[in-house]
């Protein structure tokens, strides 16, 4: 019944402490808000219906974190109120975008050309596939070390096995060298029976890791005469990766320091401008999603990653933008 009761307690614990990080963190995603209303109450004139709901979920927060210092029992009720306010707080950044880009709409803002690329980036762009494509017919870490593990395995066996018959060797050698009927020559008798079963035992052992250590020796061995081979193109591809980030990241800071009004299929996902928090999080974020428009030829104007893809690397790719694209 302790047990329980200690277990309860700390699940409730670990919501309560959770809880209170979601709330920590839709407050100061709400200043952010307030900052950028009254930015843009100076330059557009009509947020009344922003302001009256920024005060209303502000009031919402602050009668959140009154409920967690009384959390008996109501942990789940306020679990759904933590997300109702997220719901609110993300369905309001997507209003304040969209009164950004209407202001620069209106104020003749030139757009900034994201979708354009060199023939020199297209070319850089292949080199770094062909370099994926290349460390994609390696081993994986986890592959290398698995079989670097079944080898050593059976090596760790033989060593066990080898020392197991000189053992055995030894006690024969005590046997002949003891009269029988003494206590020496008994003991010895007694103990090699023992050594003699255990070496039947990891003979049998050793025959069955054989086939395994013989088929991951060949692996091992398969993979460094290709990481040899490939090694060339998989350091071209990181080189072409390399430039190709700074060269993207260039682009991308000089259309948000000029001010230019960035493409729709961008600040639907990262926003017309960059966070005032987390400000080099966001553009290293917003240069990978460049150049996988710039990778894979994207160039859907609403999607900014475009619809999930079937190529295995390339979906894999999508997902972690995905994941990294929803803090924003």
């Amino acid at each position: 019944m302790s047990d329980t009761l200690d277990s309860q307690f700390r699940d409730t614990d670990r919501r309560v402490r959770d809880t209170d990080r979601r709330v920590n963190d839709l407050d100061s995603r709400l200043d952010d808000l307030e900052g950028e209303h009254e930015r843009l109450k100076t330059r557009f004139g009509y947020t009344e219906d922003l302001d009256h709901e920024l005060r209303s979920l502000r009031d919402d927060i602050s009668g959140l974190e009154t409920t967690t210092e009384e959390v008996d029992g109501r942990a789940d009720e306020l679990d759904d109120r933590v997300e109702a306010a997220e719901r609110t707080v993300k369905r309001l950044t997507q209003h304040v975008r969209l009164l950004e880009g209407q202001i620069m709409a209106v104020g003749n803002v030139p757009p900034a050309d994201l979708d354009t690329f060199t023939k020199d980036q297209h070319a850089l762009a292949a080199t770094m596939e062909s370099g994926w494509d290349a460390a994609d017919a390696l081993l994986t870490s986890t592959r290398r070390t698995y079989h670097q593990s079944r080898v050593q395995r059976f090596h760790d066996a033989q060593a066990r096995h080898q020392a197991t018959r000189k053992e055995a060797v030894a006690l024969v050698g005590t046997l002949l060298s003891t009269p029988y009927n003494t206590q020496p020559h008994a003991k010895a008798a007694t103990k090699l029976r023992s050594v003699i079963a255990r070496e039947a035992t990891e003979h049998q052992g050793l025959a069955r890791q054989a086939s395994e250590a013989r088929t991951s020796t060949a692996a091992l061995a398969a993979d460094q005469a290709a990481t040899a081979d490939k090694q060339p193109a998989i350091a071209a591809g990181q080189r072409a990766e390399q430039r190709l980030t700074l060269a993207l990241r260039s682009k991308l800071a000089d259309a948000v320091s000029n001010r230019l009004l960035l493409p729709a299929w961008f600040a639907t996902v990262l926003g017309p401008a960059p966070p005032a928090r987390d400000t080099e999080r966001w553009l290293e974020c917003a240069t990978r999603v460049l150049l996988y428009r710039l990778t894979y030829h994207l160039d859907d104007q609403v999607l900014a990653l475009g619809p999930c893809p079937d190529p295995e690397h390339q979906h894999q790719w999508w997902e972690e933008l995905n994941t990294e694209l929803r803090p924003w």
